[in-house]
């Protein structure tokens, strides 16, 4: 982990603008903040182009899928501005507006991270060679046998080599262990809580905390890898502290992101 890109957002307090799902914006919100970053949640498509111009980088979360027009407009400016974009598939197969949403978004913007579960990933990467969607299908979470872990890393590093290759964006594929892929070149972390898999959002978060590594200036993949185990780490130390006190999932979620806060650099 490059402690410098931690003690860099702390000194600096980048402003993130993220256009994301309501079931998670309160969380996510919360992440940026957490790892020293000024959070900015807006979504009318009238103002976000304004609104990014102010900002240092950009998540687009496909929850939010009803402001599709609003993310197009907002990453349009990113890219004219050199801002990082983060592109979070939410359920990317599941219907064919989230295709159509998808496919849009790759190809008139330049996503500069793509971070999704197994599926998710392979429907992007899928999508990457095809002008339409039809036939492709997954869910918000992965089936099992789908999830990125070592017995399924050989179908997971195609998919992420394949969708990188054709964007050109770092991609992160989470799951039991965390997988990332830009262009050859790839690692994959190990590490974590399984109880992140029994919260909403902790994928939303991880995506923010990618973008908030992005705004610094050091090397991309050096940032992306920087969140993936900066919260790795952090769940790492929420589940210890929820197992002392015997909490349960909702005191897991608040100790996630207060470690996140909590991490000082010796």
């Amino acid at each position: 982990m490059r402690h410098e890109i931690i003690q860099s957002i702390r000194k600096t307090c980048p402003r993130i603008h993220s256009i994301t799902n309501t079931i998670t914006i309160n969380d996510c919100a919360n992440m940026i903040l957490a790892a020293g970053g000024s959070a900015v949640m807006a979504s009318d498509p009238h103002e976000v182009s304004e609104m990014t111009s102010l900002c240092d980088s950009l998540v687009l979360n496909l929850g939010a899928v009803a402001s599709r027009e609003a993310m197009l407009r907002a990453g349009k400016k990113a890219n004219s501005l050199n801002h990082p974009i983060v592109l979070d598939p939410v359920a990317a197969g599941s219907t064919a507006l989230r295709r159509q949403t998808s496919l849009r978004l790759m190809q008139e913007l330049r996503l500069t991270a793509i971070r999704g579960n197994a599926s998710e990933i392979r429907t992007l990467s899928l999508l990457s060679e095809r002008d339409g969607g039809e036939g492709l299908q997954s869910f918000v979470d992965a089936e099992e046998s789908q999830v990125m872990q070592k017995t399924n890393l050989e179908r997971c590093l195609e998919d992420a080599e394949r969708l990188s290759g054709k964007t050109g964006a770092i991609v992160v594929v989470s799951g039991i262990e965390d997988l990332v892929v830009r262009g050859e070149r790839h690692r994959v972390f190990q590490g974590g809580s399984a109880l992140s898999a029994r919260i909403t959002g902790s994928g939303c978060m991880l995506s923010e905390l990618i973008g908030t590594c992005l705004t610094q200036p050091f090397p991309e993949w050096d940032a992306a890898c920087t969140a993936v185990e900066w919260m790795n780490q952090a769940a790492e130390r929420a589940e210890e502290r929820t197992r002392e006190i015997q909490g349960g999932t909702m005191t897991y979620r608040m100790y996630l992101i207060d470690e996140i806060s909590r991490y000082v650099i010796a």
